[in-house]
């Protein structure tokens, strides 16, 4: 009973009237749509690779060439890092919402700016690995 009490207790501080707002609501079913894109683009690009567990260039640079590898799975961490941007983005423009909106756009504009960013540079790692 005090889990779910402790829950009731965290939600109690979201308005709900952020919700309500017609370019909040698209910014942010933008972010979480391109996020879950992110995790299958890559999972199905990455997933015939989990039977040979080889080391795979994670990142390239123009100036060193690949300067990062690691597993398969580690590529996952640029999408997980990704859906905690929005989830910290929307809480933080939740609770600031009713004394600034513009502010409040501006986290949500900023999250699903960046899920476009781990998108390009999801595509460009799997470019990598052809």
């Amino acid at each position: 009973m005090k889990f779910f009490s402790a829950i009731k207790n965290f939600f109690r501080f979201f308005t709900a009237l952020i919700f309500k707002d017609g370019f909040f609501r698209f910014l942010f079913i933008f972010s979480i749509v391109v996020n879950l894109l992110i995790w299958g683009f890559l999972y199905f690009k990455f997933s015939p690779f989990q039977s040979v567990g080889g080391i795979y260039p994670l990142h390239y640079n123009i100036y060193f060439g690949v300067d990062f590898i690691g597993k398969w799975y580690e590529i996952f961490i640029m999408p997980l890092v990704g859906f905690f941007f929005i989830v910290i983005n929307f809480i933080l423009a939740d609770i600031i919402y009713l004394r600034d909106k513009i502010t409040s756009y501006f986290l949500t504009g900023a999250g699903a700016f960046a899920q476009v960013l781990i998108f390009l540079a999801a595509y460009s790692i799997v470019m990598i690995n052809q």
